[in-house]
This record gives C-alpha cells, sequence and structure tokens, in this order.
C-alpha cells in the first residue's frame, strides 16, 4: 500500500473534528503538527448478514488471551479495536449467531494492518483455519500457538491461494478474481461482497475438512478445503450464479417491496400488490396469510417495518422451495422477532407463478426452545407467599402456543439433557402448553429446570430437539412434528451466581395494588439485550400483565420504563403480583431477574 493510499485510511478512521484540527488550522509550512498514526483496525463481522454478537482479541504477548473481549458488532456489522499496547499480530474472533444459528468466526492482522480494515467472515475465518493446521487440542489454541510467528507472507499466501479457488464464481457474481478478501472494505447490504456471501456458503463441521457449496447448485459436489495438509479439492460450481437477478436476489427483492408498503402507513389488508407477495398455501403458526395480514395491517407499531439480516439457507430450485432467516425491524429499530437479540425468524419462500413468494414457516403452532437463566428475588410487599432471598435457576424455556386455537392438547419435547422427554399440556385461558409442576401444588411453567449432571451430559452443540404436537382427544393423535436447534448449552447452575444478571429498582408494592402508573428503573449489562421491563398482577380470578419492551429497545443500558395497570375488574385491589426484567445474550437465550 501507497503512502497516500495509507494515509487515506488514517483519515477515515478518524473522528471529523480530529481533522479538521490537523487541516483546518495554520497555513502550511513547517508549522504544522504531524498527524497521528491510527491505532484502531476496524472491518466488518458477516457471513452474509452482520454477526449478532460480540468480537474478541488475541495478541501475541505472553498475557492471558484474549486480551480484549465484548468489542460490540454494531448492526451494521462494523466493529473497530483500538490495539494501542497489544502485540502483533493479532487474531480476531466474532461470536454471535447468524440467522439464529451460532458462528465463531476467525481473521487476522499483522502490525501493517493497524489503522485499516480487516474482515471478519467465513473466508477470512477459511484462511486461519488453513494456517492452523491440524488442531489437536482446539481451534482457538492452535491458532494463539501460530501467532507469534505469523509473518505476512503466510497471511497472504493463503488469502490468495483462497481467492484463486473461488476466482470463478467470483468473477460469475461480478466481482473481481483477485479481491483481497481480508482487507476489502464492504457493507453487510447484500450488494457486492456481502451479495457473494448470501450465494456460496462455508461448512465448518468437520474441521479438517471444509467445504464450500454454491447454494444455486447444492447438488454438485463442493470445494473441499483439507485443514491439515492446506490443499484444496474439488472446485466449485458457478451454475445459477449470477452478477444479477439470482433466486437470492429475487428473494431479497420480494422482502423489500414487502417493507415499502409499511413504508409511510399501514396498508389494507386486501391490497393487491400486498397480497400478491404471499404464497397460495401461506402459514404462519397455524394462521393463513388473510389472517396474518389482517393483523399486521392493523397494528400501527409495524408502520416503519424494515426487514434485515436476510439470510437465504438454502435454495431448492427443482421443487421452487427456500428457507430463509430474517430480522425483522421497526421504525425504531427495536426488532419484531421472538427475540431482540438474535432476532431471527425462519420462514419458507415458494416460488409460485413465476416470482419467489413468502410462504410462512409451515407450522400449525408457534414452537420456540431457548436456554434460561433466571434469578429469583423474594421480597417483601407483592404478596407471592415466597421465601424471602435470592435463588437461581437454569434450564431450556419450552414455549408452545396454539396462536390459531387448532386445538393442541399435548405436546413431547426430547432432546439433550431432557430424560425420557417433557410433556407439556394445555391450560384453561391461556393459548400456551405448561409443564405441570411436581411439589409445587400444581403449579405450571413453560421453564424446565436442569440440573448441572444433565447440562454436562449434552456433549457439545450445538443441540437438536424434537417437538411433537397432539391433538386432545382422549387417544391423542399426532398432529405434527418439528425441530428446533440451540446454539450452546444452559450455563451450568455452580456459573449462576456469579453472572451478570438485569436489574430493576424503584418498584412500588403490588399487593394492594389498585391501579395506576408504575416507573420502574432498570439496568442491563454489557453483553446481554434487553427484551422486556414487566409487572404482572392477579386476583383468585383475574390477572393483568403488561409489558415495556419499547423501552429498552436494543443496546440500552439502563432507563425507566412506563407500565400502566388498570384496578381490577370487580373493583378494589390486586392481592398479589411480581416484577421482571427480561434480556437476551449472544446466543438467542434468555436471562431473567424475577422480584416476587
Amino acid at each position: 500500500m501507497n503512502t497516500s493510499s495509507r494515509l487515506k485510511l488514517i483519515l477515515a478512521a478518524l473522528p471529523l473534528s480530529v481533522v479538521l484540527v490537523l487541516f483546518g488550522c495554520g497555513g502550511g509550512g513547517s508549522g504544522g503538527t504531524t498527524p497521528a498514526v491510527s491505532t484502531v483496525i476496524q472491518g466488518t463481522a458477516a457471513a452474509g448478514v452482520p454477526v449478532v454478537g460480540y468480537v474478541s482479541v488475541s495478541d501475541s504477548s505472553s498475557n492471558p488471551q484474549p486480551v480484549k473481549t465484548n468489542i460490540p458488532i454494531e448492526a451494521n456489522g462494523n466493529y473497530s479495536v483500538d490495539v494501542t499496547g497489544l502485540t502483533a499480530p493479532f487474531a480476531f474472533l466474532a461470536d454471535g449467531t447468524v440467522g439464529g444459528k451460532r458462528v465463531q468466526l476467525y481473521s487476522a492482522a499483522l502490525q501493517a494492518d493497524v489503522g485499516g480494515t480487516i474482515n471478519i467472515t467465513p473466508f477470512t475465518d477459511l484462511m486461519i483455519r488453513n494456517i492452523a493446521g491440524s488442531i489437536s487440542t482446539t481451534l482457538v489454541d492452535a491458532i494463539i500457538n501460530k501467532l507469534p510467528g505469523l509473518t505476512d507472507t503466510e497471511l497472504n499466501t493463503k488469502r490468495v491461494e483462497l481467492t484463486t479457488q473461488l476466482a470463478p464464481v467470483l468473477t460469475a457474481a461480478g466481482l473481481s478474481a483477485s479481491i483481497d478478501l481480508l482487507r476489502e472494505s464492504f457493507n453487510a447490504d447484500s450488494t457486492g461482497l456481502d451479495r457473494f456471501m448470501d450465494l456460496v456458503k462455508v461448512d465448518t463441521t468437520v474441521p479438517t475438512a471444509v467445504t464450500i457449496t454454491n447454494i444455486l447448485d447444492a447438488s454438485a459436489p463442493p470445494l473441499t478445503l483439507d485443514t491439515s495438509a492446506g490443499t484444496y479439492s474439488g472446485s466449485i460450481s458457478t451454475a445459477n450464479v449470477t452478477s444479477t437477478a439470482t433466486p437470492v436476489d429475487l428473494i431479497v427483492q420480494t422482502f423489500n417491496t414487502f417493507s415499502g408498503f409499511f413504508a409511510t402507513g399501514l396498508p389494507a389488508s386486501g391490497n393487491a400488490g400486498l397480497t400478491a407477495l404471499f404464497s397460495s398455501t401461506f402459514m404462519e403458526d397455524g394462521n393463513s396469510g388473510a389472517v396474518f395480514l389482517n393483523d399486521i395491517t392493523s397494528n400501527p407499531s409495524v408502520i416503519g417495518l424494515k426487514f434485515t439480516n436476510v439470510v437465504v439457507d438454502s435454495v431448492d430450485t427443482v421443487n421452487g422451495i427456500a428457507l430463509v432467516h430474517f430480522r425483522p425491524l421497526n421504525a425504531a429499530g427495536v426488532s419484531m422477532a421472538n427475540d431482540v437479540q438474535g432476532g431471527s425468524i425462519a420462514w419458507q419462500m415458494k416460488f409460485e407463478n413465476g416470482a419467489w413468494k413468502v410462504h410462512g414457516n409451515q407450522r400449525i403452532a408457534y414452537v420456540g426452545i431457548k436456554t434460561t437463566a433466571n434469578k429469583w428475588v423474594c421480597g417483601s410487599g407483592n404478596g407471592t407467599g415466597c421465601s424471602l432471598g435470592t435463588t437461581y435457576t437454569t434450564g431450556l424455556h419450552l414455549y408452545i402456543d396454539d396462536q390459531a386455537m387448532v386445538g393442541i392438547g399435548s405436546a413431547v419435547v426430547t432432546g439433550p439433557g431432557l430424560g425420557a422427554g417433557v410433556t407439556l399440556t394445555s391450560q384453561l385461558n391461556q393459548s400456551w402448553l405448561s409443564i405441570v409442576g411436581a411439589g409445587c401444588g400444581g403449579c405450571t411453567t413453560d421453564k424446565y429446570d436442569m440440573a448441572d449432571l444433565d447440562i454436562t451430559g449434552m456433549g457439545v452443540g450445538p443441540y437438536t430437539y424434537t417437538v411433537k404436537l397432539y391433538d386432545n382427544a382422549l387417544t391423542p393423535v399426532l398432529l405434527a412434528t418439528y425441530t428446533e436447534v440451540i446454539p450452546v448449552a444452559p450455563v451450568l447452575n455452580t456459573v449462576l451466581q456469579s453472572m451478570a444478571f438485569p436489574a430493576m429498582s424503584n418498584m412500588s408494592a403490588l399487593a394492594g395494588y389498585a391501579g395506576g402508573t408504575l416507573t420502574p428503573a432498570w439496568t442491563v449489562p454489557a453483553g446481554l439485550w434487553g427484551d422486556c421491563v414487566s409487572a404482572s398482577v392477579w386476583t383468585t380470578n383475574d390477572n393483568q400483565w403488561v409489558c415495556g419492551n419499547e423501552a429498552l429497545g436494543k443496546t440500552a443500558t439502563s432507563g425507566t420504563a412506563t407500565l400502566v395497570l388498570t384496578a381490577p375488574g370487580a373493583g378494589g385491589a390486586w392481592t398479589s403480583g411480581n416484577y421482571w426484567i427480561s434480556t437476551w445474550d449472544q446466543y438467542g437465550g434468555k436471562v431473567e431477574t424475577n422480584y416476587q
């Protein structure tokens, strides 16, 4: 890189105010000051869409590694880290989720890269795996052991080798065959290099035999990297890859058109242009396209809807079905998915009447499985009758909601850590199914508490669970079977007390509460994303719940919520209640604090 290009990189990394000071004062000559050299490395952490999570940095010093953690990845995939005082070369790890699936992507930088761009993508990860070679212990150990001796020649040799292998499909996608996959600046916006990662997927399931596949020709043999030998075999197909109008492009276009109808207002549910985007057999958690459209076109919070992080997982061009994940945001930038952080919804797209149309998740009910860590604080004033003190639980949140009321009577969930399985049953006056607790007077819950022996026995993730839904007949009939995947195991019980949990304060007593406005304060620790601040009150025959999730947003760390509760239906006051604050971790798991 020449001096002029390096200077441009340095200036790009500096705040505008600094640039004005450097060049806006004085009239030139020898009286000026030499611009400070940037010590920041920045880039994009993405795999077709931004990684939702954090970056950590390891260096070549003898200090405990990693030397920096919890570096946030912004919503657009950008990250930046000041490496002042650190020893080059550096290794970067982007750890989080993409499309609801856990990803751990590596990259590396040399001293000469300080002040410039270093991306963290499946392709940079591939380069680093190739450099690490045979991994007798763990990948991270192998990488850290290689760092001190990493040279520009070695890093760039692996980069060029990979680019050469990808050259035919790079060219077909409209990119340069010699693009610098490590240092090329790009936006995670389904264009350029980001679009290329939508089309070409890297699979590291077998660490020593990494495969690279064109998802538009998934039946073709993949390009395979033997990381232990550092050699490639096979070739990557270029079939169906063009610079424009691939099925992936057309699917993204459908989502863009969809959001356009809600840009400034709510369209009619029967708007011809909007309904044309839906397949004739659309179904979402048991709801038809007509019901789904009626719901979203009558909800003011949908105004400004945007679909972000659209991930096309696979495209079956023969049967005309594509699997996608996406993240819907409202006008305030808050996720409208089931969790704010991981934020992904899985849908199918169907090729019908010459266009890729929204097909829904094709499920008869909502089914979701997440890890959950809970802190229970029992104090006076809420009338719940719990024992004073603080307790903790960990396990899985098994959420099954018969939203369309199709008559689901029970569900059986099987998978790692659940032994013979867990049964949930329908309850009066609620659409979601519950576990009927033993030893707690028949209490109901959708949280399955786990012992450490169960958690450690789960082995290495990701973990797949099977959910079978039955009707409510005397002899239950199987209605549907679905699978859910979680990326990591629940945290151990022994870890809970040292965890950082969200917190609330300024909570009015709920026992005897006659209704009004509650204004609890809340805080969310680093590493978690806010979901909902809630209050729930009840009497023997009545209950009420309110959630202030708009107040939390996604990245706010503290604030005050406004929760409005009305008086009980029969007058008087609520007999008891509780508060809780729920957050999400970087893997889509729930972390909650409950005040009883």
